[in-house]
């Protein structure tokens, strides 16, 4: 995504990331350990226009991406009983955070 300079908006929250180890595999191959459920989520999301593609047209912006500065996945923000205060993000490293988009209000 960095590489091509494109943005995932609003990723499902109860959805694995790419890379994110699932519990019962013990490598993570990508978008391949999606469960079943998993794959629905995505692509009902995409077809509801709920999770967006955007396209990163400036140069320095595609650099903060491809150096992990800024996110290339942002998850949706966390509903309002949500133990989590902020929604995941997920940079070109593959590293993970919940420093996204704030808790939902209600």
């Amino acid at each position: 995504l960095a590489r091509l300079g494109y943005v995932l908006v609003d990723y499902p929250e109860k959805t694995l990331m790419p890379g994110e180890t699932r519990v019962d595999l013990v490598h993570a191959k990508g978008t391949r350990d999606l469960t079943a459920q998993h794959r629905h989520s995505l692509i009902n999301a995409l077809k509801s226009g709920t999770l967006t593609i955007r396209a990163v047209t400036s140069d320095a912006a595609r650099v903060r991406l491809a150096s992990s500065e800024d996110p290339v996945i942002i998850g949706e923000a966390p509903i309002a009983r949500s133990a989590h205060s902020h929604g995941r993000r997920m940079f070109a490293d593959g590293r993970i955070d919940w420093q996204g988009l704030p808790r939902r209000v209600s």
